[in-house]
């Protein structure tokens, strides 16, 4: 009976030593549990410090959740905003998050990140928004998802271009209309002194020029 005694508290030791070696990241730093696309190392990482929801393994790391995204790890990056994460950083382009999400033609973490209070009309530092890029995209469920978050559908670039110029290069007729349906003006001229209607005809885009010659 001594014998036991002395013998459980032991196995108890060893039994949480070895839990907690299983619970420890893989990876040494979350950066590298989001490069090689592992959620699991990422769930160990934050749990282990909660800081790092929003701070890199490194000095100069951009925040994990911008790191998710840019390398399109959509499992991740819809984790880390369940978790708390800041859905408006803002980098050296001064592009957020569903700036990438757009650039990364990834509608379902676009869409989680409106839902997670992402500003809709960020400028980025060509003065861009999500909704000029979804636009030049032709990303007609994106720009549905910006414009029904509160975006400013006639907010202009640097060179005077509404979303509408951007998508006149190369969008479909479906998302020209929806531009036109929340009242981009068509007549805008950029600081390049051409229409939206100018630039389908420069890009030989017949549905736009259909749409813009309306």
């Amino acid at each position: 009976m001594k014998l036991l005694t002395n013998i459980l508290p032991a196995l108890w030791l060893v039994v949480a030593s070895a839990s907690a070696v299983a619970a420890a990241p893989v990876y040494p730093t979350i950066d590298e549990s989001i490069a090689k696309g592992d959620l699991s190392d990422v769930r160990l990482h934050i749990a282990a410090n909660p800081k790092s929801l929003n701070q890199g393994g490194r000095e100069n790391s951009r925040p994990p959740l911008e790191q998710a995204v840019i390398r399109n790890k959509a499992e991740i990056a819809l984790y880390m905003l369940e978790a708390g994460a800041d859905p408006n950083t803002v980098n050296a382009s001064q592009r957020t998050p569903l700036h990438l999400a757009v650039d990364r033609n990834n509608p379902a973490v676009a869409a989680a990140l409106l839902k997670a209070g992402a500003k809709p009309n960020p400028r980025d530092k060509d003065g861009w928004t999500p909704l000029h890029h979804a636009a030049a995209k032709n990303q007609l469920e994106t720009a549905k998802a910006i414009l029904a978050a509160g975006a400013d559908p006639m907010t202009l670039s640097e060179l005077g271009g509404t979303a509408l110029h951007e998508a006149a290069a190369s969008g479909g007729a479906e998302i020209i209309r929806l531009l036109l349906d929340h009242k981009v003006n068509p007549a805008v001229v950029s600081k390049q002194g051409v229409t939206a209607l100018d630039i389908a005809k420069q890009y030989k885009n017949q549905p736009a020029i259909d749409e813009l010659s309306k």
